[in-house]
C-alpha cells in the first residue's frame, strides 16, 4: 500500500530564529526544516521539491496498484497500460529468472555488424529501444520558423554525466572515472563472465567516450540558442559527415530520403564521423554493447540493478537503493506518463487551483507589462516588440485539454524490458512523425504529475503541471500573500525566462529573431554583467565556485520572478499576514521556503557541473540581495550582508521608481 502523505504545509517551526534575516535568510527560513528533514538514505538530496515529488509518487503508487488489481481494463486504456506495466515490473520472479536474456537480441545484432556501413540500421534499432549511442535523434520546432517541426541531431553518447567528468584532472572527477571503469568491468563480467581482458576493454571504451567529450559543448555553451542551431538537410549531412550511414539510419526509422533538420553541434558530428572509422571494430562493438547494458540494467535482474546503483552511489552519494515501486513509477513517466497523469488529475487535482493560478498569472503579467512600458533604458521599437511578446505569452495549467493518445502501443504483463522497448519505440515514432508538420498547440512536454514548470521559447508559453500546484508551492489554506511568494514567484520566474539572456532572443511567435536595437542590447548586457560579477564572487559550502555563464538565465528569472510577484501581491491587496509576520514578510518566507533542503557533497558537485539552476542557498540569499522590497520588509540595515544596496533586475524598476 502507498505510504501516508507527507505534511508539506509551511510552519513557523521550519524557521531558525537564532539567525538574523539580513545575515542568512535561507537559514532563517529553512534551518528548522533542514534539521528536521535529513536526507533519506535512498536520496542524494532532500528538500521541499523532492518531498512533494515523493508525496506525488506515493499517490501514483496507489493508482498503479488499483489499476494492476483490476486487470480487466479495456485494451489501450490508461488503466490497462499503467496497470500492466506495473504488474510486469513487479514480477521479480520472472525478471530474476530471465537475467540478461531480454537484451540478447540487441546484443546479437551488435555482434553481427562487421562494418561501419551497418551502423545506421543498428543505431536505429537501439534508438527505438530508448538507447541513443553516439548522438541523440529527435525533433524540435524550427528555431527560425516555429510553425514547423524539424529533425534534430544532438551531441551525446557519454556514460558519465558531462564532459568535465572525462577531462578534469581534479581528484573528484578522477574518482568518478574510476567508479565508471569499475561499473563497465562489472557489466562485462555479468554478461560474459570473468575474463582477464575486461578492464582493458572498458578502458578503451572510456577512451572512445573521452574523444566524444573533447568535442562536446559544455552545458554553459549550449545555453546560447544560436550556438546550437545549424539548419541542414540530409544531403548536406551526408556530405559533411560521410563516414556514418545516415540514409540507413533514417530509412530504418521510416523517414523520407530528404527532410529538414538541425545539426546542433557540427564540430561534434564531424569528429564523431571520423572517430567511428578510426576506432577498432571490437571497441565500437563493446561501446555499443555497454551503452545498451547500462541503459537496460535497472530493468534486469538484481545483480544488474545493484551494479547500476553502485555507479549512481559513486556519482551522487546516495546510500541506499530506492524501493522497487518507486523506481518503477519513475521509469514509467518518460514513456506512458500521460496515461498515468490522466488518472492522477482525475483523483487529485482541483479545478479551483487552476482558476486561482490563472488569476495570479494575469496579475503578474499586468505588472510586467507596466514595467516594460516604463523601462528607462529601452527604446520605443524594442519596447513595442517586448510588449507584443508578453501579450501573446500563453499559459497552461494543471493538465492538457487533450491527453496524449497511445494508440497502437502494446503493454502486457509478460516482460518489463519488453514493455520499455515497445514504449520507447512508440514514443520515438510518435515524435519523428511530426517532422515537416505544424506543431500541435495542445502538446505538453511535462506530465501532469510532475513537480516542476517550464517556459517554452518556441511556443512562447508557460506550463504549470498539477503536480506543483499544492503545498508548499500553492496552499489554498494560507493567506494569498503566501501563494504570491510561492507559486507567484514561480510564475514570475517562468515569465521572466521569456526575457532572460536566452529567451529574449526569441520573438512573440517563438522565432529566433534579433528584435533588439544595438543600444538596447548593450543596456541589457550591462545589467546582466553586474549579475555575473555578483555570482562570480559567491562561494558555497565546501568552498566551491559558481559558473555564472551556466546559471545566468535562472538567476535572472529568480530575480525577475520575485520582483514581479511581490508587486502583483501588493496591487492585488493580498491583505493578511501569518503568525506575527506581515504580508510582505510572509511573501519572502514563502519564496525562501521553496528551496529548503540538504544535499550530499557528490550530488552538489554533479549539479554544479550540469545544472543551470543556482544552489538553493544562492537562489534565496543572492536573489534577495537584488530585491529592495526584501530589505524594507525586514527593516535591514546597510551593514547587513543581504541588504540590497545595489540591486539589479534587468526588467525591474530603477531605484527612483522603487523608492
Amino acid at each position: 500500500m502507498a505510504e501516508s502523505p507527507l505534511d508539506l504545509h509551511f510552519s513557523c517551526s521550519d524557521l531558525n530564529r537564532e539567525v538574523a534575516p539580513g545575515h542568512d535568510f535561507y537559514e532563517f527560513v529553512n534551518g528548522g526544516w533542514c534539521r528536521a528533514n535529513p536526507i533519506p538514505e535512498d536520496y542524494s538530496r532532500w528538500g521541499t521539491f523532492l518531498a512533494l515529488d515523493r508525496k506525488n509518487q506515493e499517490q501514483l503508487r496507489g493508482l498503479l496498484e488499483e489499476a494492476m488489481a483490476k486487470g480487466d481494463a479495456p485494451p489501450g486504456s490508461p488503466a490497462q497500460l499503467v496497470g500492466d506495466w506495473y504488474a510486469a515490473a513487479l514480477d521479480e520472479v520472472a525478471i530474476e529468472t530471465a537475467g540478461w536474456q531480454p537484451v540478447r537480441p540487441l546484443l546479437q545484432a551488435i555482434g553481427r555488424v562487421d562494418s561501419v556501413s551497418g551502423l545506421g540500421a543498428l543505431c536505429a534499432g537501439l534508438q527505438a529501444a530508448g538507447i541513443q549511442p553516439f548522438f541523440e535523434l529527435g525533433v524540435q520546432q524550427d528555431a527560425r520558423d516555429s510553425q514547423r517541426v524539424i529533425g534534430v541531431l544532438y551531441q551525446g553518447g557519454l556514460g558519465l554525466p558531462e564532459r568535465e567528468y572525462y577531462l578534469d584532472p581534479e581528484p573528484f572527477f578522477e574518482n568518478a572515472r574510476g567508479a565508471y571503469l569499475r561499473f563497465l568491468v562489472r557489466l562485462l563480467e555479468l554478461w560474459r563472465g570473468p575474463e582477464a581482458g575486461h578492464e582493458q576493454l572498458a578502458t578503451e571504451v572510456i577512451g572512445f567516450e573521452r574523444e566524444l567529450a573533447l568535442v562536446s559543448m559544455t552545458p554553459a555553451e549550449q545555453r546560447d540558442p544560436h550556438a546550437i542551431y545549424h539548419p541542414s538537410t540530409v544531403a548536406a549531412l551526408v556530405s559533411e559527415v560521410p563516414e556514418f550511414s545516415w540514409h540507413e539510419l533514417f530509412s530504418a526509422h521510416r523517414l523520407p530520403a530528404e527532410f529538414p533538420l538541425n545539426l546542433a553541434q557540427p564540430t561534434f558530428f564531424k569528429r564523431m564521423g571520423r572517430l567511428v572509422v578510426e576506432t577498432k571494430p571490437h571497441v565500437l562493438k563493446a561501446y555499443l554493447s555497454l551503452r545498451l547494458l547500462s541503459a537496460a540494467s535497472p530493468m534486469l535482474s538484481s545483480p544488474w540493478v545493484e551494479n547500476h546503483f553502485t555507479l549512481l552511489q559513486a556519482l551522487t552519494g546516495a546510500k541506499k537503493l530506492q524501493p522497487r515501486w518507486l523506481r518503477i513509477t519513475r521509469a514509467l513517466d518518460p514513456w506512458i506518463g500521460f496515461a498515468l497523469g490522466q488518472l492522477y488529475v482525475g483523483r487529485y487535482f482541483s479545478a479551483s487551483s487552476r482558476e486561482r493560478t490563472q488569476r495570479i498569472f494575469e496579475n503578474i503579467r499586468a505588472i510586467f507589462r507596466d514595467r516594460i512600458q516604463h523601462l528607462s533604458w529601452m527604446s520605443p521599437p524594442t519596447r513595442q516588440r517586448a510588449l507584443e511578446k508578453l501579450d501573446r505569452m500563453t499559459t497552461r495549467i494543471g493538465y492538457p485539454d487533450r491527453f496524449r493518445d497511445y494508440e497502437g502501443l502494446v503493454i502486457d504483463r509478460h516482460s518489463y524490458w519488453g514493455n520499455v522497448v515497445r514504449a520507447a519505440s512508440h514514443a520515438l515514432a510518435y515524435d519523428l512523425a511530426k517532422i515537416g508538420q505544424a506543431p500541435d498547440p495542445e502538446e505538453w512536454f511535462m506530465t501532469p504529475q510532475t513537480v516542476n514548470a517550464y517556459y517554452h521559447p518556441s511556443r512562447n508559453e508557460m506550463v504549470f503541471p498539477a503536480g506543483i500546484l499544492q503545498p508548499p508551492f500553492f496552499d489554498p489554506e494560507m493567506p494569498e500573500a503566501y501563494n504570491y511568494g510561492a507559486i507567484g514567484a514561480v510564475i514570475g520566474h517562468e515569465m521572466t525566462h521569456g526575457f532572460d539572456d536566452q529567451g529574449r532572443k526569441y520573438d512573440a511567435s517563438g522565432n529566433l529573431v534579433d528584435w533588439w536595437t544595438g543600444e538596447d542590447e548593450l543596456g541589457f548586457r550591462d545589467r546582466i554583467g553586474r549579475l555575473r560579477e555578483q555570482l562570480a564572487g559567491v562561494r558555497i559550502p565546501g568552498g566551491h565556485h559558481l559558473n555564472p555563464e551556466l546559471l545566468m538565465g535562472e538567476f535572472i528569472a529568480d530575480i525577475g520572478g520575485v520582483n514581479l510577484a511581490f508587486e502583483a501581491m501588493q496591487r492585488a491587496g493580498a491583505g493578511a499576514g501569518f503568525s506575527g509576520f506581515s504580508e510582505e514578510q510572509l511573501f519572502f518566507l514563502a519564496f525562501a521556503h521553496l528551496w529548503a533542503g540538504n544535499i550530499r557533497e557528490d550530488a552538489q558537485r554533479l549539479l554544479l557541473a550540469t545544472d543551470p539552476h543556482p544552489p538553493s542557498v544562492v537562489r534565496v540569499n543572492q536573489t534577495l540581495k537584488n530585491i529592495p522590497a526584501f530589505g524594507q520588509a525586514f527593516a535591514l540595515g546597510g551593514d547587513e550582508p543581504l541588504y540590497p544596496d545595489c540591486p539589479v533586475d534587468p526588467w525591474g524598476r530603477g531605484p527612483a521608481e522603487v523608492a
